[in-house]
Parts: C-alpha cells; structure tokens; sequence
C-alpha cells in the first residue's frame, strides 16, 4: 500500500507461496502502483518514491521501469542500510494495523486480508500526516546511530 498526505491507497497483498523476484515484484505490485495509485497519492507528482532494500527492489531492470516512468524515486545506493526504521510504510502504519489485527478474529487468510482493508480505510489521516512528517528526524537519528536500528523490532 502507500501513503502519502493526501490519501491511503488499498493494500495489494502477494499470492501465498509467491517468490517476489524483481520480475513478480514489477508486473504485480510496481506497475499496478505507478498506473493506479501513484497519481492519487502525489496529484501533483511533487513526490520522491521511496522503496526499502526489498532484493526485489534493487535491480536495474526494477530502477528502469521507474526511471522510465519519469518518477523521483531513492535509488539503491541512497537507501539507509537499516531501512525499515526510514521508510514510511515499514514504520507506519504495518505497526498500527498488526495491534489492530490481533485484537480481532479471523480463521483464513481472506478474513486477514479483509480486516486489514477494514483498519486501512479507519487510519485517520491525521496520523499519517504525522508519520510522514517525522520522516527526516527519523533519518537523522539513523544517521547519528551510525545506521544502526534506532526502534526495538518486535
């Protein structure tokens, strides 16, 4: 899924058992993304597209579908090597909706996926505001732990 502070796209979930190569990764999520959501969530493509360290997200063939599609996007090498604590969607909201999640009951995994649609559409956007605003203290802190981990992963 994305966020930005204009809206929350729906979350597009990987088939169970798929290797999420570059190939799985560009055809499934990256183009449905940048043809459905990206222009929703930046309408004035005032954005820098940021993905973590995903070996799915590194290759050329990946960066050239981005770089063709005329998008601003981090580049490997400007990753953080602890990206998780850096990017937005790692950080928030998968925190929020796994606390969300198990305080509900589900037995297949169409149920899982139905409450995280359902907690997505509740996540006030005021919080993600916030979230993405404590993007840069985030980095920075980052860069002061040396890139180490800056939160306790659970």
């Amino acid at each position: 899924m994305g966020i930005s502070a204009n809206v929350v796209t729906k979350p597009r979930f990987v088939q169970p058992g798929a290797k999420i190569n570059s190939e799985y990764y560009i055809q499934k999520i990256l183009k449905p993304f940048l043809k459905d959501d990206y222009c929703r969530l930046y309408p004035n493509g005032d954005a820098v597209f940021h993905q973590d360290s995903a070996p799915s997200h590194a290759p050329r063939v990946t960066q050239k579908l981005i770089t063709d599609q005329e998008v601003q996007f981090l580049r490997p090498q400007q990753w953080m090597p602890n990206s998780p604590d850096a990017a937005p969607c790692d950080y928030f909201p998968w925190g929020n909706l796994k606390n969300k999640r198990n305080k509900r009951r589900f037995s297949t995994l169409r149920g899982l996926q139905k409450t995280i649609r359902e907690e997505v559409k509740k996540i006030p956007q005021e919080m993600i505001s916030r979230a993405l605003k404590s993007w840069s203290k985030r980095c920075r802190q980052i860069y002061y732990a040396e890139g180490r981990h800056i939160e306790k992963h659970r």
